[in-house]
């Protein structure tokens, strides 16, 4: 009887227990039609009908047709294979979305809504390559250019010649000169051309036909424009020249081992190789003023910018393409996917083509693609 009494006691206990726990227990909110659930069960799943486009790169907008989407972009999620897309912009039949940092895949796209608990049906989706080579022929390329309607240009410094290379890959014989140093499309159309060994610039007439001089200028090897349409030269070993639009022609720096320049809003940017330095300089009515170590170490080569203010260079001895964002963060890029040395840089859309040389025999120029826009190209502009 004793422990009868006892196992009553507790069971008592654990009782009284469990309705403290139950009372105290936190409060459960009360959804009706004035306090609607933020994240309701059972909502239909998304459905997709088509991607526009299908094909296309990292970073690239796409276009998502179905029905029963959110129309707060947050509360979607699209997946593209492991990866997830950004949702830009949303309506219940369309969605706006970046694409994550795929290349060169096939991958699965499916849609999740709030509240569903499956996700849509899925459509696939092809990454192009990230890194492309356009031309593993010419022998010694010392320049790359791209036009308007996405052709490319390779100057081959052993041929003479310029070839084009048509968005089909077709390659022609656009004209004869003898390219030493870097190419790049300015004003009116015309293709300029470095001749490093007849001391002078060249311009081509967007037809090919016509080679005229544009500048004579000792040793060039790069060159750039500003807002004003002022052409800024590199001179090799020796340093930068300005050549306005009087045609009258300047010194205005003078650098140990300057290679490639270029041009972002206000300020010059060079490379001085030997030095290890990327300087800037604030370009003033007066000349280049202020100049200032930007970028310090290593042997920097070519750069670029892009429209964000993201300086992008290479390393006369490495295989990727290095950046350094305006707010001073730095990441690398097809890390050890590229040649080395790259030498010419152009940035056209979201791609920036690269020479590298070949030691003066075969080179190779490869298409390396961005995702974000260029910055402005004054002398196309």
């Amino acid at each position: 009887m004793k422990h009868k009494t006892q196992w009553i006691l507790i069971l008592c206990i654990l009782f009284l227990g469990w309705l403290l726990v139950a009372c105290e227990g936190p409060d459960q909110p009360t959804y009706d039609s004035g306090n609607p659930d933020p994240n309701p069960p059972g909502t239909t799943a998304a459905a997709m009908d088509s991607l526009s486009p299908s094909i296309g790169y990292l970073k690239d907008v796409v276009i998502v047709y179905g029905h029963g989407f959110n129309t707060t972009p947050e509360f979607n999620v699209i997946a593209f294979g492991g990866n997830v897309g950004t949702v830009l912009e949303a309506t219940s039949t369309m969605l706006t979305v970046e694409a994550p940092n795929i290349s060169d895949a096939t991958v699965n796209v499916k849609v999740g809504v709030k509240g569903a608990e499956f996700w849509s049906n899925e459509l696939e989706f092809t990454f192009k390559p990230a890194v492309e080579r356009i031309d593993e022929e010419t022998s010694w390329p010392n320049g790359v250019a791209v036009d308007n309607d996405e052709n490319v240009y390779i100057g081959s410094a052993n041929d003479g010649v310029i070839y084009k290379i048509s968005t089909d890959g077709e390659k022609t014989e656009f004209t004869q000169v003898a390219v030493s140093g870097a190419i790049e499309f300015g004003p009116d159309g015309y293709l300029y051309v470095c001749m490093k060994g007849e001391n002078k610039i060249v311009r081509v007439s967007p037809d090919g036909g016509t080679v005229e001089d544009a500048v004579l200028v000792d040793a060039p090897i790069d060159f750039d424009w500003d807002a004003d349409k002022n052409m800024y030269i590199v001179s090799d070993g020796s340093g930068i020249k300005k050549y306005d639009s009087t045609g009258t022609l300047t010194d205005v720096a003078t650098i140990g081992s300057p290679k490639c320049i270029r041009i972002f809003g206000n300020h010059l940017y060079v490379s001085d190789i030997w030095n290890g330095n990327i300087l800037r300089y604030e370009i003033t009515a007066s000349g280049l003023e202020n100049e200032e170590v930007y970028l310090e170490g290593g042997s920097p080569l070519g750069i670029e910018f892009d429209v964000d203010g993201k300086l992008y260079y290479t390393e006369a001895w490495e295989t990727s393409i290095y950046t350094v964002s305006a707010e001073g963060d730095e990441e690398v890029l097809f890390e050890g996917q590229l040649e080395t040395p790259m030498h010419y840089l152009t940035f056209y859309g979201k791609a920036i083509y690269i020479v590298y040389p070949g030691w003066g025999d075969i080179g190779v120029v490869l298409k390396t693609y961005i995702g974000v826009e260029q910055a402005p190209n004054y002398g196309r502009q």
